[in-house]
């Protein structure tokens, strides 16, 4: 089996015989796979403590069919704060599957896999929920699924002021392009999704959020995610125990 090193984040794993783990890790080399931990249940196992979600691991994978598998690993960063906050802990499980979803497997993207370490450090030190949205945003992004926020969808205008957006569309519509069938779109929410769609986590914006318009923003991001993937997300479960 062929050998090779890949630098990752564990987003994904399950328990699987009496002492293995299937994970799934976005890697920076290969983007999203899935792999074999043989033995990292066990206490004393090399393994054990890089195969916890959410950990970032230099590792060594031996190439296989279905399955890759963990021949070792290198503790970068645990991201310990998010297993002692709860909140955090279930908006980034959001995030997670969100991206398990909607990446596809085996393709490569370097600028979203440091994106996404940045996002899990934020989700440690600002407010989870707004950091969940705006990494959503840009894991659709990343996907080629994102909607339009800034310009009209039918003339391609830049938007100014209040718009309507189409769901089934994708996007804004200008007043003068707009359709029966398209919701009100408030300016304070189309700022307020590119906003976060554009986010530098290097050097985040500070943002002026209402409630109101944050749920707004949720609620119609979620919308489209749930379209895109076809099934409930489990994930949201656990939020909705907390809220």
């Amino acid at each position: 089996m062929a050998l090779y090193g890949a630098e990752g984040i564990v987003l994904g794993a399950r328990s699987w015989g009496e002492a293995d783990k299937v994970v799934t890790i976005f890697t920076r080399e290969r983007g999203l796979l899935r792999a074999a931990a043989f033995g990292c249940r066990r206490p004393r196992s090399p393994l054990a403590g890089a195969m916890q979600m959410f950990v970032h691991a230099d590792l060594q994978f031996a190439e296989g069919g279905r399955l890759e598998t963990v021949k070792s690993a290198s503790v970068r960063a645990h991201h310990a704060k998010l297993s002692l906050d709860l909140t955090a802990l279930a908006y980034a499980t959001f995030v997670a599957e969100v991206i398990r979803e909607l990446l596809p497997e085996g393709v490569a993207d370097e600028v979203f896999f440091h994106k996404l370490a940045a996002i899990l450090t934020a989700m440690e030190t600002r407010n989870p929920r707004v950091a969940a949205l705006a990494a959503v945003l840009q894991t659709l992004a990343a996907a080629g699924l994102g909607q339009s926020y800034e310009s009209c969808l039918h003339c391609g205008v830049k938007i100014m002021g209040d718009a309507f957006f189409h769901a089934r569309e994708g996007g804004a519509l200008c007043t003068a392009c707009h359709t029966a069938d398209a919701a009100d779109f408030p300016e304070e929410l189309r700022l307020l999704l590119a906003a976060l769609e554009q986010l530098d986590w290097t050097h985040p914006a500070s943002l002026q959020l209402r409630g109101g318009t944050l749920m707004a923003a949720e609620t119609l991001v979620l919308a489209h995610v749930q379209e895109l993937v076809g099934h409930p997300l489990r994930s949201l479960s656990f939020l909705a125990q907390l809220c």
